[in-house]
């Protein structure tokens, strides 16, 4: 037992600090994060991995959404990554699985499942999309052109790959501006009536809006509502990798198994 615990001893004083400094960089500063979907081709292909920069907007607490110091804010034209909103800080069903850590001090996303009485690790996952519109911002997209506060901006990235026009939703304002808040558009029946005609809505205090640059081939702030900013991480700085051999969701043991599938060609690109 002695040699056990002079083992470890030498183990915690080696790897210790290094462990500890990875997870302080993820934390605060540089965060790796791989695209397994099309939604923002043809500026990010699927298969990139990239660094994403978790300085820039703010610092948060570890595993949590909570902002602990605000550097800046996102500008329409940012690429930016984020945790996706329509997925729930505890995991579902309600009431079957209990918290490790209190709420307010999240060391981990660890949480106690009381049916298979074992742990069980939940975090949701990272979406990357454009910033079009911000707080205060009047949106719109009449038959796929997007219109912010009554003007067509500059949007070079954005490609249309469906030549079909999918009808609009006859709603009131008020009534669009509610089920977009309330998400009622997202994976329902009114689905297909914002993609290519949306809103007139109003982006919220404390949020944004965030489109894919696939416009007809991505799930995204039409559908799922205004962005909270609290959930933005950062924006994306560089594709240090690349390959063909990423599934959704991605299947790493595949791609190391891959090397003909390596896109040398986008490796080392700043992404913009």
């Amino acid at each position: 037992m002695k040699r056990i615990g002079r083992w470890l001893g030498r183990l915690l004083r080696e790897w210790g600090p290094v462990i500890l400094a990875v997870l302080l960089i993820r934390s605060f500063l540089v965060e790796s994060f791989v695209v397994p979907t099309g939604s923002m081709l043809d500026t990010i292909e699927i298969g990139d991995f990239m660094l994403v920069n978790k300085f820039i907007y703010g610092i948060k607490a570890p595993f949590t959404s909570q902002t602990v110091i605000r550097v800046s804010t996102p500008k329409p034209g940012d690429i930016v990554v984020f945790r996706f909103p329509e997925v729930p800080d505890v995991p579902e069903p309600a009431g079957r699985y209990a918290r490790i850590f209190p709420q307010g001090l999240q060391i981990l996303p660890v949480f106690w499942d009381r049916e298979k009485k074992f742990f069980k690790w939940h975090i949701a996952p990272n979406y990357v999309k454009r910033c079009v519109a911000v707080a205060g911002d009047t949106v719109q997209v009449i038959d796929k052109q997007l219109y912010v506060n009554g003007a067509r901006p500059i949007e070079p990235w954005v490609v249309h790959n469906d030549y079909r026009r999918l009808p609009g939703l006859k709603a009131p304002a008020d009534s669009f501006q509610e089920w977009w808040e309330r998400d009622r558009f997202y994976q329902s029946e009114l689905s297909p009536y914002v993609r290519d005609n949306f809103g007139p809505v109003v982006v919220p205090p404390g949020h944004i809006m965030a489109m894919g640059d696939n416009r007809d081939n991505s799930e995204d702030g039409r559908f799922w509502g205004p962005l909270p900013l609290e959930y933005v991480k950062g924006r994306p700085l560089v594709r240090y990798f690349s390959s063909r051999a990423v599934e959704n969701p991605p299947n790493f043991l595949k791609v190391v198994l891959s090397p003909w599938a390596i896109r040398l060609d986008r490796i080392g690109r700043i992404v913009r």
